[in-house]
């Protein structure tokens, strides 16, 4: 295991102990705050939801976005059981990498590379783009990557 990690996952785990001892705290004990933190994820406060955000962010080799953070919460508060990604969640995804769900997996790729390739930091510095674009292109790249890791875990390749 890296440094990166190994501080990431020290950084997460400070948060949890943040998040439990703040939830005991607030309702009277620390049993109390475990119990909230299990079974009533939602009720979470900012010490949580700002420690896993720096954590995930310093093990993260392209950083890390709060809108995937807030998807992937999403994910695990309202589907436990089910598959990574809902129905709705794969259209999006393969609307993002402009495919369909018939296409094969090569189709996929090819067209994740062409997006890749079209919105990649490195193509645009010569560009000379705005900063703000810029950072809209690195946006879009997390998402175009985000969505082609949903689509391969869906088809279990």
């Amino acid at each position: 295991m890296n440094l990166k990690k190994i501080i990431g996952l020290s950084i997460i785990a400070f948060g949890i102990f943040v998040e439990i001892s703040w939830l005991g705290f607030c309702f009277g004990s620390i049993i109390i705050g475990l119990l909230l933190l299990f079974f009533v994820p939602r009720v979470l406060f900012f010490p949580f939801t700002f420690f896993i955000i720096i954590g995930l962010t310093v093990m993260s080799e392209r950083g890390f976005s709060r809108e995937s953070f807030q998807t992937r919460y999403r994910y695990r508060t309202n589907h436990n059981n089910y598959s990574f990604s809902s129905l709705n969640d794969l259209d999006m995804y393969y609307d993002i990498l402009e495919s369909q769900k018939t296409d094969s997996m090569e189709v996929i790729k090819k067209n994740y590379r062409r997006l890749i390739k079209k919105y990649h930091y490195d193509t645009l510095v010569s560009q000379n783009l705005s900063e703000e674009e810029l950072k809209q292109a690195k946006q879009k790249t997390q998402e175009i990557n985000e969505a082609y890791d949903a689509i391969k875990k869906s088809r279990k390749e």
